[in-house]
């Protein structure tokens, strides 16, 4: 069974040292958003990234499984006047949004939660543009002040072979993070019957 963040201590999420190990100014840097673009945050929480990212870009879908996130996301947006932020709850394997509606996906300490990802990565596919970009950020399997236990942690090769796996093709593979592994994929192509990978 994958390791599920208890919805009830979301406050931990938005302990300020968190910004010591995993800035967001750091994140925003190697994303480098544009005005233009319309995210989706899968596994949002209480908007640690979501909400400066609202600012950057020209909508962000905030999506996760827990109503209670999604309640203190929707609140924390609200103090800080962002509008162009919409909340979805989803499923593993429903995100209830439309077809190749995102340029860019993130999935941020979502990885090792995962308990259907071969549905979930489907659904990925399905909601991200041609030309998209998924971000995967996830712990390291070391000691850290914060994060699931050790051992519940899916090491950065296991990470990058299950997206391969799953459809995409690994662009990037930043060192940004202390206890993180940043990877950025594209998606890759799959045409003919039964959506075989091209050659």
């Amino acid at each position: 069974m994958a390791f599920k963040f208890p919805a009830e201590n979301w406050k931990v999420l938005l302990n300020p040292e968190r910004s010591s190990w995993q800035s967001i100014e750091v994140f925003l840097s190697a994303v480098n958003p544009s005005e233009e673009e319309v995210w989706a945050d899968l596994g949002c929480g209480p908007g640690y990234f979501t909400i400066p990212l609202a600012s950057k870009v020209k909508k962000v879908y905030a999506v996760d499984l827990e109503e209670r996130m999604l309640e203190v996301c929707a609140s924390r947006a609200k103090e800080e006047g962002i509008t162009n932020m919409e909340l979805i709850k989803c499923q593993e394997d429903c995100i209830p949004l439309p077809d190749e509606v995102a340029h860019r996906i993130l999935m941020a300490n979502l990885l090792h939660e995962l308990v259907k990802p071969a549905e979930f990565l489907a659904e990925v596919r399905r909601i991200s543009r041609p030309n998209a970009k998924i971000v995967v950020i996830d712990w390291h399997p070391i000691p850290s002040p914060a994060g699931p236990p050790v051992e519940e942690r899916i090491p950065k090769e296991e990470a990058k072979k299950l997206m391969e796996e799953n459809g995409f093709i690994l662009v990037e593979d930043l060192e940004v993070y202390p206890y993180h592994y940043f990877l950025i994929f594209g998606k890759e192509e799959l045409n003919g019957p039964g959506g075989v990978r091209s050659p």
